[in-house]
């Protein structure tokens, strides 16, 4: 189980949102469990998040530790490694792991079937992944090329989202 203990945080700032009882919850699922200690909180983190909800259980974090001179120690919640072998965890490397996971996905997903969403989950296309752009600091996709039935289509917006189909034409 991964974990991350927040030393010399106020009680008070156990507060948030996506904080019930002694878990943080997001859709109904638990992320994480919470153990205060006399001097530190330690979030045991369930094991098995998408992407998605390790970006909720971060930004819950950072939220009851922004402007108070808490510690975060994360050596308990590696992810994985940078391209670099640098280790990456929840806090310290998100940006760059996050990118990297990311930038592996999309060359999976070329040549296969994909449905192009805008950042509120609405589809604007599907057909097969030809090219994509992509821009770092956040990093996000701002451009793809489908194969269609009816040619190529290119899509591009702000913050575009893309999923596989699993479809197989």
């Amino acid at each position: 189980m991964l974990t991350v203990i927040v030393r010399n945080l106020d009680r008070e700032r156990l507060a948030s949102k996506n904080l019930k009882g002694s878990s943080v919850i997001a859709n109904g699922k638990t992320l994480a469990t919470i153990k205060n200690g006399e001097a530190e909180t330690t979030f045991l983190i369930h094991p098995q998040l998408e992407m998605e909800e390790y970006e909720i259980l971060r930004e819950t974090i950072l939220e009851m530790v922004s402007g108070t001179d808490a510690e975060v120690d994360e050596s308990g919640c590696k992810l994985g490694y940078l391209e670099n072998g640098e280790p990456a965890y929840l806090i310290k490397n998100w940006g760059p792991w996050k990118a990297f996971l990311m930038r592996a996905r999309l060359r999976t997903l070329e040549g296969q079937n994909i449905a192009v969403k805008d950042s509120s989950g609405d589809e604007l296309g599907s057909g097969l992944l030809a090219e994509y752009k992509i821009e770092q600091n956040p990093f996000r996709i701002t451009s793809c090329t489908l194969i269609t039935i009816f040619g190529e289509k290119k899509i591009e917006g702000v913050e575009l989202q893309v999923e596989p189909t699993g479809r197989f034409n």
